[in-house]
């Protein structure tokens, strides 16, 4: 693996203050550590770090050149990106590096070649991890890790137990899935209402609900619907609303006191 040379300057402030005049000159805060060594706060230019990204070299060994110190191996160990625009970065963690002493980083994933399942099949490839952890000497460091999946069928996935790096053990999980090849979603097709109109038992569509007080559809003898209570009205009679109700009552003998006429089919006796 190449070593990429990156420009560090001492960084001259800390705080809120300071980071926002920072990236207005063009640098990107960060923090160089490592073991039985003091943090330094430091800053790097931030068209030079961008670069550098765009290439992918980020997972290289960067020879972090400080002014007024020696060079310093280092690896990036984590990067804050700004979640709105592409490309800006926000801070940069180095770790330094011992070049005889084993290290734990993130290697990135991609895949190669178009598999049975999706080519013949109608599958769909899932890649979940992007970057899985490995150990290895520094010089050892993998650039990326090629998974072939061309050979998948449906159903069929590459785990971490199947994959080997040369000069470097995967310190993920054995059974954690880095590929795999599954049937495509199947999106549930709406449900088309038809109202079905004389036919007995016929069904609403689904979430449908019928009005309030909605009258029920006649019957195929002829008859008039039944009321709320089930029973039918007399042969020949209409059930009497509220307004027929009021005419009846003065065109008729007085009722006897305490009772009410009632609603032919709903109301009581």
């Amino acid at each position: 693996m190449d070593i990429v040379k990156l420009q560090g300057y001492a960084r001259p402030g800390s705080g809120k203050k300071y980071t926002i005049k920072a990236r207005m000159r063009g640098r990107i805060p960060a923090v160089y550590y490592g073991r039985n060594m003091k943090n330094q706060n430091i800053e790097i230019d931030a068209r030079e770090f961008a670069a550098l990204a765009r290439a992918r070299k980020t997972t290289h060994l960067i020879n972090l050149q400080l002014e007024g110190a020696a060079e310093s191996i280092a690896v990036i160990k984590e990067t804050q990106r700004d979640v709105l625009r592409d490309g800006v970065y926000l801070h940069v963690d180095f770790q330094h590096v011992n070049m005889n002493e084993k290290i734990v980083v993130n290697v990135p994933v991609e895949v190669t070649g178009l598999p049975i399942g999706v080519k013949e099949e109608g599958g769909v490839l899932g890649h979940p991890y992007k970057r899985i952890a490995v150990e290895c000497l520094p010089m050892d460091i993998p650039e990326k890790i090629l998974l072939d999946v061309s050979a998948l069928h449906i159903g069929e996935s590459i785990h971490v137990k199947d994959v080997r790096v040369e000069k470097a053990v995967i310190k993920e999980s054995p059974d954690v899935v880095l590929a795999v090849v599954t049937h495509p979603t199947k999106e549930e097709a709406p449900i088309a209402a038809a109202a079905v109109e004389g036919v007995e038992g016929a069904v609403p569509a689904e979430g449908a609900v019928p009005a309030e007080g909605a009258a029920a559809a006649p019957a195929a003898d002829g008859k008039e619907a039944a009321g709320k209570d089930g029973k039918a009205p007399a042969t020949g009679k209409d059930a009497a609303g509220k307004d027929a109700k009021a005419g009846a009552a003065k065109d008729a003998k007085a009722a006897p006191a305490g009772k009410e006429s009632r609603k032919p089919g709903g109301d009581k006796k």
